[in-house]
Formats: structure tokens, sequence, C-alpha cells
């Protein structure tokens, strides 16, 4: 599992931190009890595919900040937050849920013209997925679509097998749901 670090600035200092020494620092800060969590959950996707999170957990001021990320790199990521008093365990809940229904929809088809060429189109002319940054590009992000990785060409590929319609484009924080 990869180890999350944690830069905080404190009275002009730059600490770097492990998460796991950033989450006790904040929870003896903020009197607060760190629960025994799972590190990790495996769920099974829509193709059947079997998929490896991992949890990473984070105390701030405000609250509860669960992830949980794919064990490949671009896969898919998910995450819920709650309040200092809540129940961890309920969160976790919440957050593999939350995975659990983020998994089981594919967006993206693999379909062959009569030619023989393959091409990708959006299944119920709609996409959800996630925006990444892109090393190969500054001016263009990468979208995370079950699980994988898009450029925003590919993307722009499968849009415009939709000339002429309408599109309404809407950006939620990863911890929201998309409905």
């Amino acid at each position: 599992m990869k180890k999350v670090k944690v830069n905080l600035q404190i009275k002009g200092e730059l600490l770097h931190l492990c998460n796991d020494c950033y989450n006790k620092m904040m929870s003896d800060e903020l009197n607060v009890n760190l629960e025994q969590v799972i590190e990790s959950f495996t769920l099974v996707d829509g193709r059947g595919i079997s998929r490896t999170f991992y949890v990473e957990r984070r105390v701030y001021p405000i609250g509860f900040y669960f992830e949980a990320v794919e064990n490949i790199e671009f896969g898919y990521k998910f995450a819920v937050h709650g309040e200092l008093e809540g129940s961890q365990q309920e969160m976790i809940s919440r957050l593999i849920e939350k995975t659990r229904k983020g998994i089981a929809e594919q967006y993206i088809e693999t379909d062959v013209f009569s030619g023989g060429q393959a091409y990708q189109n959006m299944k119920n002319d709609q996409i959800v997925g996630v925006i990444e940054y892109n090393e190969a590009s500054d001016d263009e992000p990468l979208v995370i679509i079950d699980g994988k990785p898009y450029t925003w060409e590919e993307v722009g590929k499968m849009v415009t097998a939709f000339e002429g319609f309408q599109i309404k484009l809407k950006m939620y924080d990863i911890t929201d749901d998309v409905e």
C-alpha cells in the first residue's frame, strides 16, 4: 500500500508527516478517538472484475475524511466525510457502499464498426468519472471512467457522436453522491 505523506506548516515550519503520524497528531490535538478501521477491501465490478481498494483516513478540525483508492494507477477513487463525533465504522460502511454503487455501472463500451475497427462510446448517453492531473499534458486532464484513464481527446471523440445534442456538464466534490 502506498503510504500517504502530509505536508503541514506550523508556526512557519514545514513538517513532512506520514498519514498515520498526522492523524495521531490531529486526534491528540482535537481529543478524538481513532477507531480501528479496515485498511483495504475488495469488491466485484459490473463486469465481474475483482477490484481492491486501500482506505485512507484523515482527521481534520471539521471532521473525518475517508478515501477508497483502487490499487492500480488511475483506478477508481471514492470518498466520504463525516463529523468528528460520528461513527467511523459507519463512515467506512458508507464508503464501501458508495464504492459498490460506483463500480456497478459501466459507462464506456467498446463496439466494432462493420469494417472491423473498434471504437468506444458512452453507454446510456452519460459518463461519470474523476478528473486527474495528466503528466503528459499540463493543458488537458485525464478523466478516469470505469477505473481506466481517458485523455480529454478520447472523451471528445466519444462526445462527437452526439453532435447537435444538448449537454449539461456538472462538477461534484469527490465526497458527493452522483446520482
